[in-house]
């Protein structure tokens, strides 16, 4: 029987296996085949199943990003340029993700900003951020559909998205705060101040303030902490200072669990999400279902991002943390990162983004 090509395989075949892709990145792949295989995957592109989340490295010339489930690193992803940079001569821009797929650009120089996508190459320009954001390098973000609201600690700020403010106002309901992180989960922007380990919910429309969740009781203060929000529940993690004398891995001391839209919430002691794993960085917290057959990440598990300056060099070591909150034990996750030297990139964060092709 004579040979055929790639192209000649039956439609209806190639429908069916376009439909039990799982990746995001095998999506693409697929449909780069030809045009036969690129129409076959129509519909698979339109609406891909869930992604297990990215780490966007900051590193320097260029960002990586690190597919814990592929355990493959992607080098060659060019993230956007605002139209309005496109002239000048390439820029060094800090950059943070947030878990909704959009990465926040920031120019050191001038403080220029602008919202990335880089799955659709979608470029959203916001105004510069005030003067005083540059004797920091603390910034905390997050964004809704309607706005994007940030924080170098002490001012919460705010930027209409549609349509575009032309500057950043302040938050009125939030004059005085020590800002660490900024997560927006429905409807709401959860403002956390890991000093006081107190999370205040603002209504992501109005900016009002709807609630403020205090602190555990059993929590000793101050502390390394994170939150993670995941539907009506708040998650809170907690590192005791004691826990640096005896180890530097990331790890938790303490795990706990509000209803953040009671009437009178009441934290609990935690030691199971279930079918769920959560995933925290310095700027944000989300939970991602495990049923999804995701390759390499565990039920009750919390990961999270270490970062290891070089002691002679500008290099930085990347590691992902595992840590099970029944066990309280933590593993570091064996990957291709671990191999990874890289020049660090203006003093941010490895981040966690979920790859989207959509930009709600």
């Amino acid at each position: 029987m004579a040979l055929r090509g790639w192209s000649h395989f039956a439609p209806d075949l190639l429908v069916t296996v376009s439909g039990d892709l799982t990746e995001l990145a095998d999506i693409a792949r697929f449909r780069s085949v030809c045009t036969t295989w690129r129409d076959a995957g129509v519909d698979a592109a339109a609406a891909p199943p869930s992604q297990p989340p990215w780490l966007l490295l900051p590193s320097s010339p260029s960002p990586l990003f690190f597919n814990p489930s592929e355990d493959r690193l992607y080098r060659n992803i060019r993230l956007p340029v605002p139209a309005a940079d496109a002239h000048r001569r390439r820029r060094r821009r800090r950059l943070s993700a947030s878990p909704h797929g959009w990465i926040l650009a920031v120019d050191p120089t001038d403080l220029a900003a602008s919202l990335l996508h880089p799955f659709t190459g979608s470029v959203r320009p916001l105004p510069p951020l005030p003067a005083f954001f540059a004797e920091t390098d603390d910034l905390a973000w997050d964004l809704s559909p309607h706005s994007i609201m940030a924080s170098c600690g002490e001012v919460v700020l705010v930027c209409a998205l549609d349509p575009l403010e032309d500057s950043w106002a302040p938050v009125p309901a939030m004059p005085d705060c020590n800002v660490s992180s900024i997560n927006y989960a429905g409807g709401d922007f959860f403002v956390f101040e890991e000093d006081a380990c107190r999370t205040t919910i603002v209504d992501s429309i109005t900016l009002a303030v709807t609630a403020v969740i205090q602190p555990p009781p059993q929590v000793d203060l101050p502390t390394e902490a994170r939150v993670v929000v995941a539907g009506e529940e708040l998650f809170l993690l907690v590192k005791s200072k004691w826990m640096y004398v005896f180890t530097d891995d990331v790890d938790f001391s303490k795990a706990f669990c509000v209803n953040h839209r009671s009437t009178n919430p009441a934290w609990q002691e935690l030691t199971s999400i279930g079918e769920r794993a959560l995933f925290v960085d310095p700027l944000h917290g989300f939970a991602v279902g495990t049923t999804a057959g995701f390759t390499n990440l565990e039920s009750n598990t919390v990961y999270s991002v270490t970062t290891k300056e070089a002691s002679r060099s500008s290099s930085v070591k990347y590691s992902v943390s595992a840590f099970n909150l029944q066990s309280r034990t933590s593993k570091k996750l064996a990957c291709r990162l671990n191999e990874l030297d890289t020049a660090q990139r203006g003093g941010a964060a490895a981040s966690w983004i979920i790859p989207r092709v959509n930009e709600g």
